[in-house]
């Protein structure tokens, strides 16, 4: 059977395309070859079968006769004058069939029964019988995907209640038995892989490779969680660690000290618009696991997806007696998330997002000094060394600069070049740019850059080239707005270090070279640590030690040998230094993140008083 996404089965074939000066028109009756990302995570199945649904052999039919066979994507290769291309949309954008099949399938269209005594969940999403009612766009389309009402503060607050008593049942079971279901929950998020990853297209303009890829690193938190479940401590009377006391009177009147792992109780998640679903599997499996409830505040324009999560969650927590453990809370009013942000039923807030979100939150928690663990923006910074295998490299920065549309915050934004290989390095990447770089609906097989997320990116694309050109930057390619939330991926040459143009972030795809020259290594890292940034990196280098030289100068959370700054291995440290937020997700810590240790001297009835180290009062 086939879907709207997947109108007949995608193989390989190079014929299927014939260029036309910049570019690319499907020759008729020939179906696009999903070009490869230049990414090697390799999703659960290919993405022609993960986005497979059920529609009948006779609509499939029907769709396939409306089928266009005209432009597919957009290269920058031909110049400029065809960026109407670039909104050339997915015949598997019939009526928005996918988008309406898409949300049924996650039971998040109107129509269902409403709930007035438990106004939060379901109804605190889509749901909500009372609150302001806005929609939530297709960046690729600038179509309203569903209209949703916001949350007020009485939603919030049963929220949190019905939460606490949730939380409360929850925290009395077993470490053993809470990870027995967080991996039910795992299971019944790759069950809905499918719905989940087209909904994430919809919403946030990912390729499907990459919104799969978001659900991948769930699965493999998952992995990690399941390996260390004697980590997730017991029920609230489960002592984690025993002691005998380092005071010998102590020991021989038979104290001894104990040490309990206890959950925070509520956990606050804040997530952004370019990865709603892997930063909550990051923070909520592993809260979860070690007996807290989770309170999710989506951005508000990628706050679909958050809910569809939620409801997949819930469906598990439901049969088990926890519904409303989790819930997802839409709030567009920032007193409201301010109020709730210093609610004192939460026990800690982590938060992905921009910087000055993260500023936010700390100035409202700083009062009651509430637990934060924050991951914010990267300017992130590759090396690229005289005996780099420049092939590899080319290969790495490709994604790490255009991936996402520029929009992770682990993209590349900065390549520091040796002398000896920047002439090739520059070269290959402009042709890399021209002619590997797809523009178009991410919908549409062989795409690999969708649209940036809202107008709003789109003027700070503009501006923000417009202003390093100012600053000196000089243009290699791209730089140009192809309408709609479509622009060019651009890549800028420095005219050295400290360029005042490569000090900030700007959260688009936009990409500056640096050329440094032998002996300069010293500035390099010195140029890369000005920033205050210090989430992730790559140096290219067959030379270890020049690695391990580095890797203790530039203050990163993620530094990579041969390999760029873009992604992680889910389940390991994730986080930066400096203004990234300083703090650390799954890791070691996975667990310590979302709990209080209690130690305990416990001395016997009756005992006589003796006080640490030998301290008297006569």
């Amino acid at each position: 059977a086939t879907t709207p996404h997947a109108l007949s089965k995608v193989r390989a074939n190079p014929g299927s395309f014939t260029r036309v000066g910049g570019t690319f028109h499907r020759r008729a009756g020939v179906v696009p070859h999903p070009a490869t990302a230049f990414t090697s995570r390799r999703p659960l199945r290919p993405s022609s079968q993960i986005m497979r649904g059920s529609v009948s052999s006779s609509d499939s039919t029907e769709a396939q006769s409306r089928v266009p066979t005209l432009h597919v994507f957009y290269t920058m290769a031909g110049g400029r004058g065809h960026a109407a291309d670039a909104l050339a949309r997915s015949p598997q954008r019939e009526s928005n069939a996918l988008a309406s099949k898409t949300l049924r399938d996650l039971g998040m269209l109107e129509g269902r029964p409403e709930q007035p005594q438990e106004p939060v969940w379901p109804s605190v999403s889509v749901f909500a019988a009372h609150g302001p009612r806005r929609d939530v766009f297709d960046p690729t389309t600038s179509t309203s995907l569903a209209s949703i009402r916001s949350a007020q503060w009485a939603h919030i607050d049963a929220s949190l209640t019905r939460m606490q008593e949730a939380q409360r049942r929850w925290a009395k079971l077993t470490g053993d038995e809470r990870v027995a279901i967080v991996m039910e929950i795992t299971e019944n998020i790759r069950h809905n892989t499918e719905s989940l990853a087209n909904l994430l297209t919809l919403e946030i303009g990912k390729v499907p490779s990459e919104s799969v890829g978001e659900l991948v690193e769930i699965f493999e938190v998952a992995q990690s969680i399941e390996a260390r479940a004697a980590e997730c401590g017991g029920d609230q009377t489960h002592v984690t660690r025993q002691y005998n006391s380092k005071d010998s009177t102590r020991r021989e009147l038979g104290w001894y000290g104990e040490e309990r792992s206890l959950p925070l109780g509520i956990v606050g998640k804040v997530t952004a618009f370019n990865f709603p679903y892997a930063p909550f599997g990051w923070g909520a499996l592993p809260a979860l696991a070690t007996g807290n409830g989770v309170v999710w505040k989506p951005h508000p324009d990628a706050v679909l997806s958050a809910m569809a999560m939620t409801r997949v969650v819930d469906t598990v927590l439901e049969k088990r007696g926890f519904s409303g453990l989790v819930c997802c809370i839409d709030i567009v009013d920032k007193n409201l998330v301010e109020r709730m942000w210093t609610d004192p039923r939460v026990g800690m807030w982590e938060a992905t997002g921009g910087e000055k979100m993260g500023v936010a939150l700390l100035q409202a928690v700083a009062p009651s000094m509430t637990r934060t663990l924050l991951e914010l923006g990267g300017n992130n910074a590759v090396v690229v060394h005289s005996d780099a295998d420049v092939t590899q490299a080319v290969e790495s920065c490709l994604f790490g600069t255009t991936g996402t549309a520029g929009q992770r915050c682990t993209s590349t934004r900065v390549v520091y070049c040796h002398e000896a290989v920047y002439d090739d390095f520059e070269r290959r990447m402009v042709e890399g740019y021209n002619t590997r770089v797809r523009i178009g609906d991410p919908l549409t097989p062989g795409v690999n850059v969708g649209p940036v997320f809202h107008a709003g990116r789109v003027a700070a694309f503009e501006a923000g080239v417009a202003r390093c050109l100012r600053q000196g930057s000089e243009l290699l390619c791209g730089g140009s707005v192809l309408g709609g939330n479509f622009v060019e991926p651009t890549l800028l040459r420095a005219p050295g270090f400290n360029h005042i143009a490569t000090e900030s972030e700007l959260f688009s795809p936009v990409a500056h070279l640096v050329r440094y020259k032998e002996g300069e290594i010293d500035r390099v890292v010195a140029d890369i640590n000005r920033t205050g940034y210090g989430l992730s990196g790559g140096i290219f280098t067959a030379d270890a030690a020049l690695f391990d030289d580095i890797v203790t100068r530039v203050r990163v959370g993620i530094l990579n040998l041969n390999y760029g700054s873009s992604g992680a291995e889910a389940g390991e440290n994730f986080g930066g230094e400096g203004r990234t937020g300083g703090g650390r997700q799954m890791g070691p810590a996975m667990f310590a993140s979302y709990t209080r240790f209690v130690n305990s001297m416990r001395a016997p009835a009756g005992s006589p008083v003796v006080h640490a180290q030998g301290v008297t009062q006569s």
